[in-house]
C-alpha cells in the first residue's frame, strides 16, 4: 500500500512545476552555501568565520544556519495540498478508491521523504565542509555533535506538519502560505516579546520547533580557540537565548506535531473536497 500511495504522490508531484521550482530553490541554497559560507569569511578577533565548518562544530552551526530553509519545505506541502482542493483531485481519488485516511498518509509519507532528504542533504553539506576545513580529522571529532541530525530532521517534519494543517484548514492557496508565514515570521515573535518576561514564552509551538536548533555556543568555540585554561564569564553568555531543557523542549515538539497530525486527520475525515 505504501509503495502504491507514493507512486500516485510521485506522478501529481512530476507534473507540478512550483513544487520542482521551490524543491530546485531549497538545493540551491545548500549548494551556493558551499561557495558564499566560506567566500564571505572575515577575520574577526579571536576567530573566524572558517572556525564554524570544521568538525564538530559544524554540524551545530549548519543546522543553526539552515533551520529557516525549512520554511521553503513547508511551502512545498502547502501549495500541493492546496492544488488538489483547487483541481479537485483529492475528490478524483475518492472516486477511485482510496480512503480519506489514505490520502492522509500520502501526505505524511511526502513529508517523510522531504524532511529525510532535506536532513541528508544538510548531513552532506556539514561533512563536506568539515572535511574541507578540519585541520584534525578523527572519526570521534567528525562525528561528534552529529545527533543534532536527527533534531533537524524533527524540526523539518514538524514544519511540514504545521504547514499541512494550515493548508487544510485554509484551502487557498495565497492566503495558506500568508498565514503560515505570518505565524512563523510576525506572530511567534510578536508574542514572545509580549511574554519576554514569562516562562511560557518557550513553550510556543514555533518558538519550541526553532529552539531544536538553537544558536550555537560560539563562546564555548572562542575558548577552544584561545586554548585558555579560563572560562569566559558567564555574563557574556547572556546574549544566547537559553530555552527549555532538550528533553522538554523535543517533548513539546512531538506533542505539537502529534497535535497538528491529529487535526489533520480530523479536518481530512469531514472535509467536503468540492
Amino acid at each position: 500500500m505504501i509503495r502504491r500511495l507514493l507512486h500516485i504522490e510521485q506522478i501529481k508531484l512530476l507534473n507540478y512545476n512550483p513544487f520542482r521550482i521551490t524543491l530546485g530553490i531549497y538545493f540551491l541554497a545548500f549548494a551556493l552555501g558551499l561557495l558564499i559560507y566560506p567566500a564571505i569569511d572575515k577575520e574577526i578577533p579571536v576567530i573566524s568565520l572558517s572556525d564554524l565548518f570544521r568538525f564538530p562544530d559544524v554540524w551545530l552551526f549548519l543546522t543553526w544556519i539552515t533551520e529557516p530553509y525549512n520554511i521553503l519545505l513547508a511551502m512545498v506541502i502547502i501549495m500541493i495540498t492546496t492544488k488538489e482542493f483547487s483541481n479537485h483531485t483529492f475528490k478524483t481519488q475518492l472516486i477511485f478508491g482510496l480512503s480519506r485516511t489514505e490520502l492522509l498518509l500520502q501526505k505524511l509519507m511526502l513529508i517523510v521523504v522531504l524532511a529525510l532528504f532535506a536532513t541528508l542533504l544538510l548531513g552532506a553539506t556539514s561533512l563536506t565542509l568539515g572535511l574541507i576545513y578540519s585541520y584534525k580529522i578523527t572519526f570521534k571529532i567528525a562525528m561528534d555533535n552529529t545527533y543534532i541530525l536527527l533534531r533537524y530532521f524533527l524540526s523539518s517534519f514538524t514544519y511540514m506538519s504545521m504547514g499541512l494543517l494550515v493548508a487544510l484548514l485554509i484551502k487557498n492557496t495565497a492566503m495558506s502560505l500568508l498565514t503560515f508565514l505570518a505565524l512563523r515570521t510576525f506572530v511567534d515573535p510578536v508574542l514572545f516579546l509580549i511574554l519576554r518576561k514569562y516562562e511560557v514564552k518557550w513553550y510556543l509551538p514555533m518558538r519550541t520547533t526553532t529552539q531544536l536548533t538553537p544558536v550555537p555556543n560560539v563562546i564555548e568555540i572562542f575558548e577552544k580557540k584561545m586554548n585558555s585554561p579560563d572560562s569566559i564569564n558567564e555574563s557574556a553568555l547572556e546574549f544566547v537565548p537559553e530555552g527549555l531543557p532538550d528533553w522538554l523542549n523535543i517533548l513539546m515538539v512531538l506533542l505539537y506535531t502529534s497535535l497538528a497530525i491529529w487535526a489533520s486527520y480530523r479536518l481530512m475525515q469531514r472535509r467536503r473536497f468540492v
